[in-house]
C-alpha cells in the first residue's frame, strides 16, 4: 500500500489541530457528540502512525476532519443527538442511508473550500468508509439486497493513511457504543479490535495492507485504548497475539 504524496512546505499542518480553528470551532458548536469523536481518533491515528513510523502530525489531521462533513446535518448521527430520539427511528432504511452516507461528500465539498487544508488530504478521507455496507441499516430493510446500503465509494481504501484511518474510526465508534464503556476491559478491547479487523478483511476493504503493518496496528490501539481507560499494558496484549 502506497503512502499518501504530500508537500509539507505548502501547508501548516499543525494549525490545522489549533483548537480555535475557525472549522473546529464550527464543528465543536453544532456537532459537539462528532467533535469528542474525531479527538478521540485523530488521537487513535496518533498512536498508530507513531507504530508505524508515518507522519503523525498527517495522521491526526486526517482523523480530526474525517467527519467533517456530518456538521450539515448533526442531528443524524447518534453521538449529537443526546437521548433527544433518533429521527431515523421513523424513516425508512434507505432514506436514512441517503441522509447519513452523504456526510462523505458533504466532508470533501467542505474541506476543499478551506484555503488552508491541504487537497491531497481529502481522498483518504472520502475512503474513510471505503465502499462498505452501512449493516445497522441493511439490517432494518427486510427484503432489500444490503448491496443497496453499500458506501458508493468505487474502491476501499488505496493508501495506508486511509486504511488506518477506517480501523480506528470503526474500532473508536464500536467501543463508544458500548454500554458501561468505563467498565470495559483489555479482554473487550482486544476482541473489539480482532473482530472491527476481521469485518473489514472479510468485506475486502483491507486487502492491500500487509499483514505486518495489520499486526502494529492492532498493537498500537489495544496500547493506546487499554492507557485511556487505566487497564493493564500492551505487553498482555503481545502475549496473546503470540499464542493465537
Amino acid at each position: 500500500m502506497e503512502l499518501i504524496k504530500f508537500n509539507e512546505e505548502r501547508y501548516d499542518l499543525k494549525r490545522l489541530l489549533d483548537p480555535k480553528h475557525p472549522f473546529l470551532d464550527r464543528l465543536r458548536d453544532r456537532a459537539p457528540g462528532t467533535f469528542k469523536h474525531c479527538q478521540n481518533v485523530s488521537e487513535l491515528c496518533e498512536a498508530v502512525a507513531l507504530e508505524l513510523d508515518i507522519d503523525p502530525t498527517l495522521m491526526k489531521v486526517l482523523g480530526m476532519y474525517h467527519d467533517a462533513g456530518k456538521i450539515t446535518l448533526p442531528d443524524c448521527f447518534y453521538e449529537n443527538q443526546n437521548g433527544s430520539g433518533n429521527m431515523h427511528d421513523g424513516l425508512d432504511p434507505m432514506v436514512s442511508f441517503h441522509l447519513i452516507s452523504k456526510h462523505i461528500s458533504d466532508g470533501a465539498l467542505i474541506l476543499v473550500q478551506l484555503e488552508d487544508f491541504p487537497s491531497e488530504l481529502i481522498p483518504p478521507i472520502t475512503q474513510h468508509h471505503g465502499n462498505t455496507v452501512l449493516k445497522s441499516l441493511a439490517n432494518k430493510a427486510d427484503g432489500v439486497d444490503e448491496e443497496m446500503f453499500r458506501y458508493k465509494n468505487t474502491s476501499p481504501p488505496t493508501t495506508l493513511e486511509a486504511a488506518i484511518l477506517m480501523i480506528c474510526d470503526s474500532t473508536e465508534a464500536t467501543i463508544r457504543s458500548k454500554e458501561n464503556v468505563e467498565h470495559i476491559t483489555a479482554s473487550d478491547i482486544r476482541d473489539i479490535i480482532r473482530n472491527t479487523v476481521e469485518r473489514l478483511e472479510g468485506d475486502d476493504q483491507l486487502d492491500e495492507i500487509k499483514v505486518g503493518h495489520l499486526k502494529k496496528i492492532k498493537k498500537a490501539l489495544q496500547r493506546d485504548l487499554e492507557s485511556k481507560y487505566h487497564k493493564r499494558s500492551a505487553s498482555d496484549y503481545e502475549e496473546k497475539e503470540e499464542k493465537d
